[in-house]
């Protein structure tokens, strides 16, 4: 028996605000028939697939919409003929076995991965919360604010400190954390160390650990951030 429209909202409204909040429409093809179709929390299963695949396909990855869409289709006429019953059916289908990415090849879409940060500051800070969540913190994004380790407009002390790549590293996922309230300006590395021990984001306590603050090291830790954003990301 299909569930009250009221009892999955919610369950789904993270879901459904992240995507809003990255513009992500091709779900939508299928929830609409799932929500007819399926009991609610088969629904709610659903939805929650769905936007790892959004995260993994679109947001990161950014594949192409036009297979997605198709095969998106192809899945909501299965749900709305009865083939597919279960959010497993979908899980488990052809169709989305094609759309998702592996482990490896999100891992390394998100190695390198860049935003615009000031452009999409909400849109960050939701990633990060996401993984500062899986990793055991709690965090509600809306309650953050985006910290530039290295700052976005570099003066010469940081550009001397940190050298070359400065100037190409802004956008980069692993030069920015998570913090409370946006306090250390342009403060040195090592100033900037002594706050994160302190932090409660595990995300900034992992920058801590570092002795310094450059290139080899930026893309060390983004490597290791592109690791559990797949654990914070994954359909089981």
């Amino acid at each position: 028996m299909v569930g009250k429209p009221g009892t999955r909202l919610p369950a789904c409204k993270k879901i459904f605000g992240s995507f809003s909040l990255f513009n992500i429409k091709q779900p939508f093809t299928v929830l609409m028939i799932a929500f007819k179709k399926m009991p609610a929390q088969e629904f709610i299963k659903l939805a929650k697939y769905l936007y790892v695949l959004s995260i993994r396909y679109n947001v990161i990855c950014h594949h192409s919409p036009n297979e997605q869409e198709s095969l998106y289709n192809k899945i909501a006429i299965k749900i709305f003929q009865g083939e597919y019953t279960r959010a497993s059916h979908v899980k488990n289908s052809e169709e989305f076995k094609k759309l998702y990415p592996d482990d490896n090849t999100f891992s390394n879409a998100f190695e390198y991965h860049k935003m615009p940060s000031r452009r999409s500051s909400m849109k960050i800070r939701f990633l990060l919360s996401e993984i500062e969540s899986h990793s055991g913190n709690e965090t509600d994004y809306t309650k953050t604010t985006l910290e530039h380790i290295c700052p976005y407009n570099p003066e010469q002390n940081w550009h001397e400190y940190f050298g070359p790549g400065v100037n190409d590293i802004q956008d980069r996922l692993g030069n920015v954390i998570l913090l409370k309230k946006d306090e250390l300006k342009r403060y040195s590395f090592d100033q900037k160390k002594e706050f994160y021990k302190k932090s409660p984001f595990k995300l900034a306590q992992k920058i801590a650990e570092y002795k310094e603050w450059n290139l080899q090291n930026l893309n060390d830790y983004q490597a290791w951030l592109g690791q559990k954003a797949a654990a914070a990301w994954r359909v089981g």
